[in-house]
């Protein structure tokens, strides 16, 4: 009987293991021999001369052994991803204990149930967390909330625990005790200064790598649309050339019979189809600029009126993150303000020694007034959600004010204008 309660203890450990590693880490166990000898050595610690805490904590020890020897990586990353495991599901354990103990107690084997029930009340609660994570916590909006309230909580924890002991000290007043409860106090607020610290590393890290996230969708939706537009401007170049010939022949034909005005309109149109082909992809000179704008303008209505002037072959000193986080929000605003009707979007470029300026000017859905300019200065977002959008213009002028450059928006004649100058590394 005692064999197989330690077996099942054994089993359901193994289990817990497997799970926990697997929500944690997204580790799957596949080399599963080790396991069956695992349960060989379960049967030999029980015939050692150990009470039965003891053979729990060798049973334990050996469903270690076996996950580190069964996980396929690292040997040092092994031993961390087992050694939280391990702290975790300790945790999970004493939880249960306690109570199993208080309902199983008297005889000898009893205390092997109050083990095996204690462990399957862990693996039911951590079925119940997989269960969770897999149905809620995979809405990115839901995760932040729900990990910043789970910290708050053990904060809580923490602070009611700090405060029973405070109380405690009042009805034992001995001089030992009361040193133990000071440095244990001294070590809670430690830990609670840390896990405040952990918080904002967390949540400044978040928002770094959500910010990069976006960009590095945005440069590869970009750059998607590079190829496209590159292979359209390819195959219409093709078409023009190979019908080249025959145009040429038709108007040698025309002139020949001095039908000069049918030669010069048929050669306006030939140029027209030229001109349209080169506006198939608009070239400013910086490739990341390239691309966003062209990226963004494949947005626009037909009816709206590109026209970008200069051509600055240049490489910004920043970096590229930072270049698509200007470019991006720019080229954005300049979309998202032109309405249906006809409107009109200029770009212009000039280069100088060590700076380049970059003009945007588009025309204006709505005039700004001094009621929709921010305490920044910068103009207020028009849409209703204010908490995802207004925030363009703020990113747009602390990039460049990083790096020196500067940043100044106007309204000129129903126009929204907007004037970047940025630093360029000369090769």
């Amino acid at each position: 009987m005692e064999i197989l309660l330690l077996l099942g203890i054994y089993c359901v450990e193994l289990v817990c293991y497997q799970v926990v590693l697997k929500i944690l880490f997204q580790v799957e166990v596949r080399n599963r021999k080790w396991m069956v000898l695992g349960g060989v050595l379960a049967l030999i610690i029980e015939f050692l001369p150990v009470n039965v805490a003891g053979k729990n904590v060798l049973v334990t020890g050996s469903v270690f052994v076996v996950m580190f020897l069964s996980i396929q990586s690292r040997i040092i990353e092994k031993g961390i991803r087992l050694l939280l495991t391990q702290l975790t599901l300790a945790c999970i354990d004493d939880i249960f204990s306690y109570p199993c103990e208080q309902i199983f107690s008297g005889h000898y084997y009893l205390e092997y149930v109050s083990c095996l029930v204690a462990k399957c009340c862990a693996i039911l609660s951590i079925f119940l967390l997989y269960v969770f994570k897999e149905k809620f916590l995979q809405k990115e909006a839901h995760i932040n909330s729900i990990i910043y309230f789970i910290i708050i909580l053990i904060i809580g924890l923490m602070l009611l625990c700090l405060s029973i002991m405070n109380q405690v000290i009042n009805y034992f007043p001995n001089d030992k005790y009361i040193l133990f409860c000071n440095i244990f106090n001294i070590a809670i607020l430690i830990s609670i200064f840390l896990l405040v610290i952990f918080i904002i590393y967390i949540k400044n890290t978040h928002e770094r790598m959500e910010q990069l996230l976006k960009t590095e969708t945005l440069l590869k939706n970009s750059q998607v649309s590079y190829y496209k537009q590159i292979l359209k401007k390819e195959a219409d170049t093709r078409k023009y050339r190979h019908d080249m010939i025959n145009h040429l022949i038709y108007v040698q034909e025309i002139l020949c019979k001095d039908r000069i005005l049918d030669a010069k309109n048929y050669l306006s149109n030939i140029l027209g189809g030229f001109k349209k082909i080169q506006n198939t992809y608009y070239v400013i000179g910086n490739d990341m600029v390239d691309t966003i704008m062209n990226y963004s303008f494949g947005m626009l209505p037909k009816n709206v009126a590109i026209k970008v002037n200069g051509k600055c072959p240049v490489i910004i000193d920043m970096e590229d993150t930072d270049v698509c986080t200007i470019f991006s929000n720019l080229f954005q605003n300049a979309v998202v303000e032109n309405s249906p009707k006809e409107s009109h979007i200029i770009v212009e470029a000039k280069k100088g020694h060590q700076f380049v300026e970059y003009k945007i000017r588009n025309s204006l859905f709505r005039e700004i007034n001094e009621r929709n300019i921010g305490k920044h200065g910068l103009p207020k977002t028009h849409k209703s959600d204010k908490r995802n959008h207004g925030i363009g213009m703020i990113n747009i002028k602390n990039t460049i004010e990083k790096v020196n450059g500067k940043f100044e928006w106007y309204q000129s004649e129903g126009d929204f204008c907007v004037d970047v100058i940025l630093p360029i590394r000369n090769k």
